[in-house]
């Protein structure tokens, strides 16, 4: 019998509006005998690449997908007010954060203050070169980035794919309609994270207005 998500799969094209979403996969059978070796070598090495690539052909070989999100944050870039398109947060935060970057990198805040905190490091820091943009200074002469960081709502997991264990074990990737509102009912997707950029696709969904308005009245 088919598990949850695949059934979910099936019903939705993994599209985030027009734009396709670049994915990762390998056959079934592929993906098992290359975990076989990873599994192997792992006996003997600790290289932290080594366990990433066992991690992505163990959800591989069960037929799952994955994603690189450095990829798709640069394939869909900003949007006409120079705001990234597109979203990561974990699943169990009602907001998130994105601070500009220099050289067009950026990051995805999962609070508000890290003083005091190392929860950055389930923060997403992309790449220099991400976004084909010269974040605006608050002035001529100044090095400080105006609006330097802006939040918007996470999507709720609806609970017909609501995951098992906690959901800050989890993310989910989304288009942003409007930095600090909510976000529209544009498929949101339920990911696994593998690694800093690597995650394994869960599952799709379409928010509900209900969704939109329990979102709106979360801090």
């Amino acid at each position: 019998m088919e598990n949850k998500e695949e059934e979910i799969k099936k019903e939705k094209e993994l599209k985030l509006s027009n734009i396709k979403i670049p994915k990762i996969s390998m056959p079934k059978d592929q993906a098992k005998e290359e975990w076989k070796k990873y599994n192997e070598i792992l006996k003997t090495k600790k290289e932290k690449y080594l366990k990433v690539m066992k991690d992505a052909m163990y959800n591989m070989k069960q037929g799952k997908e994955l994603i690189d999100v450095f990829v798709i944050t640069k394939k869909f870039g900003l949007n006409k007010e120079g705001l990234p398109r597109i979203a990561i947060a974990r699943a169990d935060i009602p907001e998130l954060f994105f601070r500009k970057r220099d050289k067009g990198s950026g990051r995805f805040e999962m609070i508000s203050d890290h003083w005091g905190s190392d929860n950055y490091k389930e923060d997403i820091e992309l790449p220099q070169d991400t976004y084909d943009v010269h974040w605006e200074r608050t002035s001529a002469t100044s090095s400080w980035i105006k609006k330097e960081k802006v939040k918007t709502k996470v999507p709720r997991v609806p609970i017909e794919i609501m995951p098992d264990g906690d959901l800050k074990n989890y993310y989910i990737l989304w288009e942003v309609k409007e930095w600090e509102d909510i976000p529209p009912a544009k498929d949101p997707l339920l990911l696994k994270r593998i690694s800093q950029n690597l995650f394994v696709i869960l599952g799709a969904w379409d928010v509900t207005p209900l969704e939109q308005s329990i979102m709106r009245g979360e801090k």
